[in-house]
């Protein structure tokens, strides 16, 4: 109860920090990469960036599962997206550093916009075809050439009732292109903390398990739909336990 009634004012507050952090931060990205593209500081800025942000939102967060995955190495995250704290969760929490398939849309926001060009976040366009696919593949191959990780939810949206939805395909087929193993992931409490489609921020207790690495190596084409369906299972069964 105290959770609700206080949660207008952690709204504001949260929304108000983050707004003006993403502001400074992302101008310093923008300069950061321009004279010194390679910098390994991106990593550290967007990290801070990430924590800062769980902390205004009173967000706590619990982590399973980290020591399954080598830092130096490059993998698929996949898993379930119920709220915007899956974002900072995931670049907070993870070893590696992650970049995300992301909306045309936030692309042309000012500063977020060219802060998420300079640090070669991947651009999605749904209604431009084929075409997009190949613009897509452009830039996870150049993701990947950095030795950077995607996290790609599958759902292709954020669940507004925190049940899982079925997977699409595309993420399965970027890494086995690319080679790269996936990682399923299973976040729960983060709609609770702050559901889609609502602009109220509770705050409360988030916990991610990070399953084992599932090898691409030697898979092609045929092995995408079983491959989505091998991550849906993971995910779907530790996502209702947790809940349960």
């Amino acid at each position: 109860m105290l959770r609700k009634a206080l949660s207008p004012l952690l709204t504001v507050f949260a929304v108000t920090v983050v707004a003006l952090m993403t502001l400074l931060l992302g101008s310093y990205l923008i300069v950061l990469v321009r004279l010194r593209p390679n910098t390994r500081q991106v990593t550290r800025v967007m990290r801070i960036w990430a924590r800062i942000f769980l902390f205004v939102t009173a967000t706590r967060a619990e982590v399973e599962g980290l020591e399954k995955l080598d830092p130096g190495a490059s993998y698929v995250f996949t898993g379930n997206h119920t709220s915007n704290i899956d974002v900072p969760l995931t670049i907070g929490y993870l070893p590696v550093s992650v970049r995300f398939l992301a909306k045309m849309e936030l692309f042309k926001v000012p500063i977020l916009g060219g802060a998420m060009r300079g640090i070669h976040m991947v651009r999605t366009d749904r209604g431009a075809g084929t075409a997009a696919h190949r613009e897509i593949n452009e830039q996870v191959d150049r993701v990947v050439a950095e030795g950077l990780s995607l996290v790609i939810y599958p759902e292709g949206t954020r669940s507004r009732d925190g049940d899982l939805r079925s997977f699409k395909k595309g993420a399965f087929r970027i890494a086995i292109d690319n080679g790269l193993p996936v990682v399923p992931m299973t976040i729960s409490g983060a709609d609770r903390v702050w559901r889609s489609g609502w602009w109220l921020i509770f705050g409360g207790n988030v916990r991610m398990i990070v399953h084992e690495p599932i090898s691409t190596e030697g898979m092609g084409p045929q092995e995408i739909e079983p491959l989505r369906d091998r991550v849906h299972a993971i995910v779907a069964e530790t996502y209702q336990r947790i809940r349960a």
